[in-house]
């Protein structure tokens, strides 16, 4: 049974991978208003927001302007991908609080029981350890581009 359900997600991979990224049909499939990024053939890259396609061109609301761009002189369309940074830095809160919390306890069995503040550790760490945790989420990289269209 492991066997078949490898083989079915290996298939299902290899299907999805084996979609050709030159097809003009694939900008069809963004909505109006997602965030693109063209690269035309004279090296010149735009970043806008898809407004429609057609079979012979893209037009994309620009930063500056409108523009409707011939499908011969586009070389890459790329869709921008959503960010998780929220949800990268409340994993590195927990992962970092969890943690600190555990090395403080581990600090803290081995004072005396006769000390002035015998959670220090826990005290300390603990919100050290969630400080460090939620930088390292907030700096994970989130988003980026995947390409949706490539010219043949």
């Amino acid at each position: 049974m492991p066997v078949l359900l490898a083989a079915t997600l290996a298939a299902t991979a290899a299907a999805q991978q084996a979609k050709p990224i030159a097809n003009w049909a694939n900008l069809n499939q963004l909505v109006t208003g997602a965030e693109i990024r063209v690269t035309l053939a004279n090296g010149k890259t735009l970043r806008g927001f898809m407004q429609s396609v057609t079979p012979e061109s893209l037009a994309i609301n620009a930063t500056t302007s409108q523009e409707t761009l011939s499908r011969q002189d586009i070389r890459r369309v790329a869709l921008k991908r959503p960010g998780h940074r929220g949800r990268h830095t409340l994993i590195g809160l927990a992962i970092g609080t969890g943690a600190g919390l555990a090395a403080g306890a581990g600090v803290d069995s081995q004072r005396g029981h006769g000390d002035w503040f015998p959670y220090f550790g826990k005290a300390v760490v603990t919100p050290l350890g969630a400080i460090i945790g939620t930088v390292v989420g907030v700096a994970l990289p989130t988003g980026g581009w995947r390409d949706v269209y490539r010219a043949p």
